[in-house]
C-alpha cells in the first residue's frame, strides 16, 4: 500500500504545518498542488522526513521556481515505489499514456466539468486539457487544488480526481492505494 498526503493552497499559511505531524506516521510521500506561496512550506514539510514533490500554481510569484526546484516535478515522472509513478502536470501525453493505471499525477488545476471545478454559483473553472489529458492517459489518480469552494473526490472514465480544498483553512485528503490499485480517499481538516 502506498498513502499520499495531498495538500494545496496553502497561500502562505505555516502555521498549520506542525498539525500534520499526528497524521504523518503511515504517510509515505507528501504532494502540494501549488500555491503555497513561501519557499519555507515546502521546507517545513520536508522535516518531516517524507519525500515531498510539488507543482506551481497561478498564485506562486516566477521568481520561486529556482528556490523550490528540489521539489518541483512539473514534466517528470518519478517512481515512488511499488510500481506506482508520481508525474507533475504538464507533462507530454506520450510520456504518460504507457503508463495509465500505475500513474499518479498532481497538477494544480482540476480537470473541466467535474464535482471538484465548481467555483461559487456553480460555474465549471477547471482546465480543459487536464481533462483531455485524463481522458486520454487514463492514470489511476489525479491530486489537484485551485478551486477553494469545492473539496471533493470525483471520478472521470475511472481516474480518481482529488481536491483537498485550501490548506490555509486546513484542509487536506490522504490517498490510500493498495496493492491492487484500489482507492480509498479521506478528506480531513485540521
Amino acid at each position: 500500500m502506498v498513502k499520499i498526503l495531498h495538500i494545496s493552497d496553502a497561500h502562505g499559511e505555516r502555521g498549520l504545518i506542525d498539525k500534520l505531524k499526528n497524521l504523518m506516521g503511515t504517510i509515505d510521500i507528501i504532494t502540494v498542488g501549488g500555491d503555497f506561496e513561501d519557499v519555507g512550506i515546502l521546507d517545513l514539510l520536508s522535516r518531516f522526513g517524507k519525500p515531498v514533490y510539488a507543482v506551481l500554481g497561478n498564485m506562486d510569484p516566477l521568481g520561486i521556481r529556482v528556490r523550490v526546484s528540489k521539489y518541483l516535478i512539473e514534466g517528470r515522472i518519478i517512481d515512488i515505489g511499488k510500481d506506482l509513478y508520481l508525474a507533475g502536470y504538464p507533462i507530454e501525453i506520450g510520456t504518460a499514456e504507457g503508463l495509465g493505471r500505475k500513474l499518479i499525477v498532481l497538477s494544480h488545476y482540476p480537470p473541466y466539468d467535474c464535482k471538484v471545478d465548481m467555483a461559487w454559483g456553480g460555474r465549471h473553472i477547471g482546465s480543459k486539457a487536464v481533462r483531455e489529458f485524463i481522458e486520454r492517459a487514463k492514470p489511476l489518480v489525479m491530486l489537484t487544488g485551485h478551486v477553494h469552494e469545492s473539496p471533493g473526490v470525483d471520478d472521470i472514465g475511472g481516474t480518481v480526481v482529488v481536491n483537498p480544498g485550501p490548506f490555509y483553512e486546513g484542509r487536506y485528503a490522504i490517498v490510500h492505494i493498495s496493492e491492487y490499485g484500489a482507492i480509498k480517499v479521506e478528506l480531513g481538516r485540521l
